[in-house]
């Protein structure tokens, strides 16, 4: 889970694991006036998404 705050409020963040080999969901919850849309963390995601992947092809 990705912790966001600032002086407005929070933005929580938690990605699944993939359930299949390319598919994954994203839980985002806003609390008080969080206008931003949390800290950059696509490559770090892409990357365990990645992992994982390959663990559960074999490739």
């Amino acid at each position: 889970m990705l912790d966001d705050r600032d002086e407005h409020g929070e933005y929580l963040h938690v990605c699944t694991e993939m359930p299949g080999s390319r598919i994954f969901f994203e839980l985002v919850q806003r609390i008080g006036g969080h206008a931003r849309y949390g800290v950059p963390n696509a490559p770090v995601r892409m990357a365990a998404h990645r992992r994982q992947r390959l663990a559960v092809t074999g490739g």
